[in-house]
C-alpha cells in the first residue's frame, strides 16, 4: 500500500514559529500522519506541505500539484492521509470536488484523527465534519470582521499598518493589545516626500529617485532583502489618507489614533498638486508657470499652453482651452502668452496682506527654515549611519567571499552595489549640509522680507517656478475670457491684437502662508546666492 500526506498551516507565522524550521504544526502533523499510514501497512511514497495557505480556496500550489499527480496515475496511491477534514478543505464545494479526485484516482482519503471511510456511516461523518468546518471557517470570518470594525471604530488599525508605521503587541493590564507607533528608520522620509511633492519641484518619480538616493526601503518581508519603492509605491503613499490621521476599513474612513505623519494642510496640498499635474497627457512637451491655476473663463476647463510657428519660423506662444483638445466645443480662443501673464500681474497689484497674514508669514518662514536647519542635520546624521552599515557590509560580504560561503562573481555585484550607494550618500550629505547653511544664511533676510514683503514686485522679481508657488499660494484658480477677439491665429500668426480679460479670480478663503513662505524663502535665498 502507498500513502502520501496532505499537510497544511494557515499563517507563515506557524511556520516558522520558534526556533523550528518548521514550526510546531507541521512536525506535529507529519509525525501523525506518518503513525496513520503505519497503522494502515502503508508505505509514505510522498509529502505535500502548503504553508501560510488558507483552506477557504482550493487554489493552493501543494493542493493542486496533488490533485495533478493524481491525474496523471504515475504512481498507485491507495491513501490520501490528512490530519483533519479541515486541513484539506473548508468548503463544502472543494471537499466535494477534492473527495471526487481522490475517488476518480481510485485512492482513499483518511483521517488522523476522524473516523471516517467509504462506508455509509464514514460518509455521513465525513459530510457532517465537512460541514462544521465550514460553518467554523465563515462563523471565524464573521467575528473577526465585526471586531475588527469595533477596532476601526475606535480609531484603531485592524490591518497591517503601511510603510512608516509598524505594528506591535504591547502588555496593558496583564492583557495583550496590538497597535502601531511610528517606524524611526521610515517616518522622516515619508513627511519629507509629502512636503517636498507639495512644492511642486518634484513629479513622482523624481521624488522616488531622490528617496533611494538617500536610503528609503521597503520592509523587509520574509528572508528577502529589503527593496527600493517603485514609482507606483511612492504614489500610493502620497494618496493614502493614513498618514494624515485617518483609518480607512470596509469602505468607511473613521479618525485613527495613531500619529499623523503629516499636517491636513500639507496632505490637502499634496492632493492638490498631484489633481493639477492630471491633465490627460503624461507630460507636457511645454511648461509654463501658470499652468495648474488658469481656468478657461467660457467653459471651467483648463486652459492648457501651445506654440505655433509660422512659415518664417517665428514662434507664437498662446494659452487655449482643454476642451478643444479633447474634441469638446468651446468658444474660448487662442490667448497670446503675454498678454495673459501682463493680467495676472495686475492682480498682484491689488493684493495685499493684512497685519494679521504678515505675522502669520513669518512665523511660518521660521518654522520652514526651522526646518531645513534642523533637517539637514539629522539628514547627514542618518547618512553617516547608513554609512557605518554599509562599511560593515563590506567587510562581512569580503569574509564571506574569504571563507568561501559566496562567489566572486557576488562578491563583484555586492561591492558595485555598495560602492554606488555610498557614492549616492555622499551627494545627499553634500546637498543636505548646503541646504542648511543656504537656510542659516538666509534666516534673517527671509523674516526682513516678509515683514515688508509687496507681492507686486516679489511676482515681477520671482523668476517661473517662484511664480508659480505665488500664483498657488493666492490663487485657487485664474479665470480667463477672451469673448472680444474676433481672430483665431492664422498661419501667419493673430490678425488682430486680443481684448483679455480677467473675469473671475477666486481667492483662498486664507491666504496659504506655507506656499507664500517658500515664495520668499526662496527669493531670499535667490539674492544671498547671488551676493
Amino acid at each position: 500500500m502507498n500513502a502520501i500526506l496532505y499537510i497544511r498551516v494557515s499563517t507563515l507565522d506557524q511556520a516558522i514559529r520558534g526556533d523550528q524550521p518548521e514550526g510546531f504544526s507541521i512536525p506535529a502533523q507529519r509525525e501523525a500522519c506518518r503513525r496513520k499510514a503505519k497503522s494502515l501497512k502503508a508505505t509514505v511514497v510522498g509529502e505535500y506541505v502548503d504553508r501560510g495557505e488558507s483552506a477557504r480556496s482550493a487554489d493552493r500550489p501543494e493542493l493542486q500539484r496533488l490533485l495533478n499527480d493524481l491525474r496523471d496515475r504515475k504512481k498507485v496511491i491507495d491513501y490520501i492521509i490528512v490530519h483533519k477534514v479541515d486541513r484539506l478543505a473548508r468548503s463544502l464545494h472543494d471537499d466535494v470536488m477534492i473527495g471526487l479526485a481522490i475517488q476518480k484516482a481510485g485512492a482513499q482519503l483518511v483521517s488522523v484523527t476522524e473516523n471516517i471511510d467509504e462506508t455509509p456511516s464514514g460518509r455521513l461523518l465525513h459530510g457532517i465534519m465537512a460541514t462544521i468546518a465550514e460553518f467554523y471557517s465563515r462563523n471565524l470570518a464573521a467575528e473577526a470582521l465585526k471586531g475588527a470594525t469595533q477596532k476601526a471604530k475606535r480609531g484603531g488599525t485592524p490591518y497591517r499598518a503601511p510603510l512608516g508605521y509598524i505594528n506591535v503587541i504591547r502588555r496593558i493590564n496583564e492583557r495583550e493589545a496590538r497597535t502601531v507607533v511610528v517606524d524611526a528608520e521610515r517616518a522622516e522620509f515619508i513627511t519629507w516626500a509629502f512636503k517636498r511633492y507639495a512644492t511642486g519641484d518634484y513629479t513622482v518619480k523624481t521624488l522616488a529617485n531622490e528617496l533611494y538616493k538617500r536610503g528609503f526601503r521597503n520592509r523587509r518581508t520574509g528572508t528577502s532583502m529589503s527593496r527600493p519603492i517603485s514609482k507606483g509605491g511612492i504614489a500610493k503613499i502620497l494618496h493614502n489618507r493614513y498618514y494624515a490621521g485617518y483609518v480607512t476599513y470596509c469602505g468607511i474612513e473613521y479618525r485613527g489614533i495613531h500619529k499623523p505623519l503629516v499636517s491636513a494642510a500639507v496632505f490637502a496640498n499634496v492632493q492638490a498638486m498631484s489633481d493639477s499635474r492630471r491633465t490627460g497627457r503624461r507630460k507636457r512637451i511645454h511648461n509654463h508657470y501658470l499652468l495648474g491655476t488658469l481656468f478657461c473663463g467660457q467653459c471651467g476647463r483648463r486652459m492648457s499652453f501651445t506654440l505655433t510657428v509660422n512659415r518664417y519660423k517665428n514662434t507664437y506662444p498662446y494659452f487655449y482651452c482643454h476642451s478643444r483638445q479633447q474634441g469638446q466645443e468651446c468658444k474660448q480662443l487662442y490667448i497670446p502668452v503675454a498678454l495673459v501673464e501682463e493680467a495676472v500681474a495686475k492682480q498682484f497689484r491689488n493684493t495685499k496682506l493684512t497685519p494679521d497674514d504678515r505675522a502669520a508669514l513669518q512665523r511660518e518662514v521660521q518654522a520652514q527654515l526651522r526646518y531645513e536647519v534642523t533637517n539637514g542635520k539629522a539628514e547627514v546624521s542618518r547618512q553617516e549611519k547608513r554609512l557605518s552599515r554599509l562599511l560593515m557590509e563590506r567587510q562581512r560580504i569580503l569574509q564571506a567571499f574569504y571563507e568561501d560561503e559566496v562567489s566572486s562573481s557576488m562578491l563583484g555585484n555586492e561591492q558595485k552595489r555598495i560602492d554606488k550607494e555610498i557614492a549616492e550618500l555622499k551627494e545627499v550629505v553634500d546637498e543636505a549640509t548646503k541646504a542648511r547653511t543656504s537656510a542659516q544664511r538666509s534666516y534673517r533676510a527671509a523674516l526682513e522680507l516678509a515683514t515688508t514683503l509687496d507681492l507686486e514686485k516679489a511676482y515681477l522679481n520671482a523668476h517661473p517656478q517662484l511664480r508659480r508657488c505665488l500664483n498657488q499660494a493666492l490663487f485657487t484658480k485664474i479665470q480667463i475670457d477672451d469673448t472680444n477677439a474676433v481672430a483665431v491665429i492664422g498661419r501667419f500668426g493673430p490678425r488682430k491684437e486680443h481684448d483679455v480679460r480677467v473675469l473671475g479670480v477666486e481667492l483662498h478663503s486664507q491666504i496659504d502662508h506655507q506656499r507664500l513662505a517658500q515664495a520668499v524663502i526662496g527669493l531670499t535665498m535667490d539674492k544671498t546666492d547671488l551676493e
